[in-house]
């Protein structure tokens, strides 16, 4: 119940209802049975419907004094009650007999919560069975902990990552802290750390209703992964060429052949796209119109277009049912061909084919290939299914570099080494995760603080583009690659590639750390000065070496991503960047390859199979070498 100025708001989980009652005239609960199980599953769209709704009811009494708290009902147990300024607690009555550690082994699961029932109770010095007993949520058992969970954020969900949590925040007072989640969703509080660690926009943006929080699944409670991820649809990664125009000063950009309509309401312009049979909205609107990948910002997404088009439930859309796309949600090659923001693409495509620079080097003769195996050391990159990242990304590395020097004639440099592993490549299909990486700096850094890890990667690539071969070495044979598997929304396949905007690099830049100073690669060049003219070189050069690493995947029937498998952005909401690794690098050829989508389960197995990891290399040495061939 939401307690406002004398009126009552009945919120449960059917919907909610409005009625003039008094906080004083609310009946109590009658005391309750123990019970090992509660109700089953609210449907999907009634849970959209009652939150959205209690967002919106607390948005409204914002302006005119906030709720006081929220009733919702936990039957057959009690009632679940959450104060402004406090967390949610179960209110149970006790039964004849009850004391703190029978009560606390009925619903925390163990005589140890005892304590903590004392602290949530401090005016009791012992149950009693006419006054109601604080239960902390988090404090309950299991199977408690879940259902309570799931009524009190219903639009929740089990995702293959883990968990992904909407925070509701009704107060607007914060009560939605990270340690109050952590604890909530891990067991404890000191994984906050790992918690905020996950969600970098929201640590940034603060936990702001509607915002979501991903719990990674190493760190969520076992209870919660009791639950199957929702299903999501997978469309086939394409090993179909499409045609994508190698850059020339007399191109024109490749324009997507897509029927969008255009119009406009009182909230703004929209494109409208009508869906065919078999496609959905996640990844045949807002992954292809839109550009976002990452899984919270594709719900979110997904949310706010369901919402513009009068969509009640995503996962029954009729076919042709026109879907609004807001216009700013757009990508540029999607917009009305008269937006100033489409032509802005259009020319700065155009302009890019005068700074292509054909360069000829058959089977990569004298060129120098640095490559760069993502995360490491203490740093596992993308956690999914009890796979590393790092550990994937590096065996991936080790192929591609023993392929080069096996059938091409390019010099080899790597940044990074595993200790007891080196560069051998095992046959196994599940890969040794080892935590022994170090960078190939002098000295060389043990990888412990990843931030300082990223950037000494760019500075060892770039002492031996500068320093090693020297100033006098053509920049246009020289190619950094750095490998990576991504996590994203459950629905992309396929591998993507990065190339660095020109937009997007700054003139000159330097990392004002003291730790960095001892290595030599910063002090032979501690700050990257990056010429305009530079700058559109390495991006036509390495989008010509990104699009024949991707028709080369596609020939040899690998998946890649089937919308804009080549990007020059990451794109993240309404923020883009592109990686440091990139961003500064003194290479001319400089691409970032994302193997696959670990979060979806179709390439997570593709990736545990040793034969694909060797077939895939040998194809991206395939596409690097036909990037220079005649």
């Amino acid at each position: 119940m939401i307690v406002e100025r004398g009126t009552a708001f009945v919120f449960d989980v059917r919907g909610i209802k409005t009625g003039h009652v008094h906080a004083t005239e609310m009946s109590s609960p009658p005391a309750p049975s123990a019970s090992p199980a509660l109700s089953g599953l609210v449907p999907a769209l009634v849970a959209v419907v009652v939150t959205l709704s209690l967002v919106a009811l607390s948005s409204s009494f914002a302006a005119e004094g906030a709720p006081e708290r929220i009733d919702i009902d936990f039957s057959p147990l009690g009632t679940i009650r959450w104060q402004r300024g406090d967390q949610p607690v179960l209110l149970v009555y006790p039964q004849r007999g009850d004391g703190w550690i029978t009560l606390a082994q009925r619903y925390t699961g163990s005589s140890t919560g005892a304590p903590a029932l004392k602290v949530a109770n401090p005016k009791l010095r012992s149950p009693m069975r006419d006054r109601p007993v604080r239960v902390p949520v988090v404090v309950l058992r299991g199977d408690l902990r879940l259902e309570a969970a799931r009524r009190l954020f219903p639009v929740d969900q089990r995702v293959v990552f883990g968990w992904q949590h909407w925070v509701l925040d009704p107060f607007g007072g914060g009560e939605e802290n990270w340690e109050w989640l952590a604890e909530l969703f891990t067991g404890r509080q000191d994984r906050a750390v790992e918690l905020k660690k996950a969600n970098p926009d929201q640590v940034a943006q603060g936990l702001k209703r509607g915002r979501t929080v991903e719990v990674p699944e190493s760190i969520l409670l076992s209870v919660f992964r009791t639950l199957p991820p929702v299903a999501t649809p997978s469309p086939v990664a394409t090993a179909t060429r499409r045609a994508r125009p190698t850059p020339q000063a007399s191109s024109s950009p490749a324009v997507p052949v897509v029927r969008l309509e255009y119009g406009s309401d009182k909230v703004g312009g929209y494109a409208v796209y009508r869906l065919k049979k078999g496609e959905a909205l996640y990844s045949s609107v807002v992954v292809r119109f839109t550009g976002q990948l990452l899984a919270k910002q594709v719900n979110e997404t997904a949310m706010e277009i369901a919402k513009r088009s009068g969509i009640d439930d995503v996962t029954d859309i009729p076919v042709g049912y026109p879907v609004k796309i807001p216009v700013d949600l757009l990508l540029p090659e999607y917009l009305p061909t008269d937006n100033p923001r489409r032509l802005a693409w259009v020319e700065e495509q155009r302009e890019l084919g005068r700074f292509f620079e054909v360069v000829h080097a058959t089977a990569l003769s004298g060129g120098q290939v640095i490559l760069d195996a993502g995360h490491g050391g203490n740093d596992t990159g993308a956690l999914v299914g009890g796979l590393w990242e790092s550990a994937y990304a590096y065996d991936i590395m080790c192929r591609i570099k023993a392929n080069l020097e096996r059938h091409t004639r390019a010099k080899v440099w790597t940044t990074v080494r595993q200790e007891g592993r080196g560069y051998a490549v095992p046959a196994a299909d599940r890969i040794d995760q080892r935590r022994d990486a170090y960078l190939l700096t002098r000295p060389p850094y043990s990888l412990q603080d990843s931030v300082l890890g990223v950037h000494l990667r760019w500075y060892l690539t770039n002492d031996i583009i500068l320093n090693r071969l020297g100033p006098g070495f053509p920049r246009s044979k020289t190619v950094f690659l750095s490998v990576h598997a991504d996590s994203l929304h459950p629905s992309v396949r396929g591998a993507m590639v990065y190339v660095p905007s020109r937009y997007l690099r700054p003139s000159k830049f330097t990392v004002d750390r003291r730790d960095i100073k001892q290595y030599a690669e910063y002090r032979n060049h501690p700050t990257i000065r990056l010429g305009a003219d530079f700058k559109a070189r390495v991006e036509a050069s390495s989008r010509h070496l990104a699009e024949n690493i991707i028709t080369s995947l596609e020939k040899n029937e690998l998946g890649v991503h089937p919308y804009e498998p080549v990007r020059d952005r990451v794109l993240r909401g309404r923020r883009s960047w592109v990686p440091a690794v990139l961003r500064f690098t003194a290479a001319q050829n400089a691409v970032l390859l994302e193997a696959c989508n670990m979060a979806n389960t179709e390439d997570r197995a593709l990736l545990q199979q040793s034969a694909w990891r060797e077939q895939f290399a040998r194809a991206v040495v395939e596409g690097m070498a036909s990037a220079f061939a005649k």
